[in-house]
Parts: structure tokens; sequence; C-alpha cells
């Protein structure tokens, strides 16, 4: 059995076993925000993070992998609630399963030497988004094939039918967690509206037929429809965040009749948006004919 050793590294310290001449994490404790994974430890690569390395681990933020590694374990990562972004090496890794599971903040995989933030973006919703864990092929990511399954992916996931699932949920007993159907359906269309944010944020290689399909999802999910998924993800979850607003609004999220009520539900709030919306409307409405444009009939 490998003995267990020690090593300190930017961030906290880490456990890790040695075979062959190649370095294993076994375990990692965190102290600050931001945990580095060195390339060598003794001068021998990492080249492997170990099962559960980092599991439920609700200080980390930002983490920086081996420029070495090869393989992560299952649930490496997963229930990292705080986890914001990844910088790793451009090459084929192997993931166990569930290595990213409940990491809902998860914003960025960046590639190192790739200053690209919005394929960083499609990368870290692909594991935890899109549920598709085949498009973790680093050295492909970007390129047009990638893209294709990528959107190929949204799409399926998008054109899923809301009460799918539901009937499932109550035969096993969880119908307190989902009380109605109207909350599973809503909740449902809330991811939608996140899928749709998601892409149109990181727009690279987005065709203009899946732009209009996500900007027609957002529009008829706006605040006075029977579902506001669209609107309750930008102002419950992105409520200071101005991309947001923005794509809401040019995909056709604010109509004549909801401007109020937009306002009113951002309250005392958000002020700086609630600014911007203002001066949306006033500079796409030089005369009065600002809404004409964005009926949602």
């Amino acid at each position: 059995m490998s003995r267990m050793l020690n090593e300190k590294v930017m961030g906290g310290s880490l456990e890790y076993t040695v075979s062959e001449g190649q370095v294993c994490v076994v375990s990692c404790q965190v102290q600050e925000g931001r945990f580095e994974i060195p390339d060598f430890i003794e001068g021998m690569p990492v080249t492997q993070i170990g099962k559960k390395a980092l599991l439920g681990n609700k200080i980390l933020r930002e983490l920086v992998l081996s420029g070495n590694l090869q393989e992560v374990g299952d649930w490496a990562f997963a229930h990292c609630d705080s986890l914001w972004e990844i910088l790793m090496p451009e090459r084929e890794i192997r993931f166990g399963k569930g290595a990213f599971k409940g990491c809902g903040c998860l914003r960025y995989i960046k590639l190192k030497d790739k200053e690209d933030l919005k394929l960083a973006g499609l990368l870290a919703a692909v594991p935890v988004m899109l549920e598709a864990d085949y498009l973790l092929s680093l050295p492909e990511a970007g390129e047009r094939f990638w893209l294709q399954k990528l959107d190929a992916r949204l799409k399926t996931l998008l054109e899923k039918p809301d009460k799918e699932g539901y009937s499932k949920q109550v035969l096993c007993g969880e119908e307190d967690l989902m009380a109605s159907l109207e909350v599973y359906l809503n909740e449902r269309r809330k991811q939608k509206a996140r899928l749709c944010y998601m892409r149109l944020l990181n727009d690279t290689g987005l065709e203009t037929e899946l732009k209009e399909q996500l900007e027609k999802y957002i529009k008829e999910n706006t605040k006075g429809c029977e579902f506001e998924a669209s609107w309750e993800v930008v102002l419950k979850e992105h409520g200071n965040e101005q991309e947001y607003y923005r794509i809401f609004a040019d995909a056709g999220g604010i109509t004549e009749e909801n401007f109020d009520e937009l306002l009113f539900d951002m309250g005392e709030s958000y002020p700086e948006m609630k600014a911007w919306l203002i001066r949306y409307k006033e500079e796409h409405n030089p005369e009065e004919d600002f809404f004409a444009g964005l009926s949602l009939d």
C-alpha cells in the first residue's frame, strides 16, 4: 500500500501518494478561496486527482489544476458549492463519474494559455447544466464539430416536454419536494431559461436559427406569461449582472404591459439595474413606439 505524504501548496495543503514516479492527489485541505495543485511535487509529475479529493468543500472558489493532469476520480469536485472557476490544461483528461456533480455555481472552466471566456463558459456548462460529460474533450473544445454536438445536446434539453419526469418523482415519494405540477413545471422552465442565457452569453459559433429559438423561449416566459421563468432567473439569480438584463431585453422580455411590473419586482434591491432598464426603454423609445416591436403576439 502506498505511503501517504503531505505537501503545502498555494491555498492550503494536500495529501498524496506516489506510484511509478507519478503523484496522485488523495485529499486536499483548502484554507483559502484559491487553491492550486502544482505540476510537480518533489520533481514528480502530478497526474491524478483521486476519488472525492475535494468532495463537498465549501471554501473553494478558484481551482488551478496540474498541467500534467491525466485523470480525475469519481466525485473529485462534487458539491463544491462555491466553486466558480477552474483552470486546467488543454489536454485529454479522463474524468470519473460525477466529478462536477452539484457544482451549481461553476461559471468557467478555463484552459491554460487560452484566454477565451466564452469557451470557458461553455465548458463549465457541459458537466453541470448540460450533463454531457462526453463533451469534456478539452483539445476539441471550441472546434466546429464540438460546438455542433454541444448545441445538439442543448436543443434536446430545450425541446424535452416539461412534464417529463414528474410522475416518476411522485411515484418515488418526492411529492413534498415538488408540491404541485405547477411548481415542477416552473422549475423545469427555469432550467431551460438558464440554458438559454448561458448559450446567448457564450455565443461562440451560435447559429442564427438556434439564437432565435433561445430568444423566443425567453420572450415566451417573461413577466406576464403563464410562466415567468426567464424573468425569475434574471431577477432572483443574477440581480446585479447587467449582461443578463441585456439578453432579456434584447430577446423581447420587456413589453408595454409588463415594464412597470418589472420595475416593481425589482423594488429597491437593484437600483443600478433598475436605472439601466429605464435607460434601455428611453434609448429604444425616442418617440412613443418603443414597444411596437416587442409585443408577445
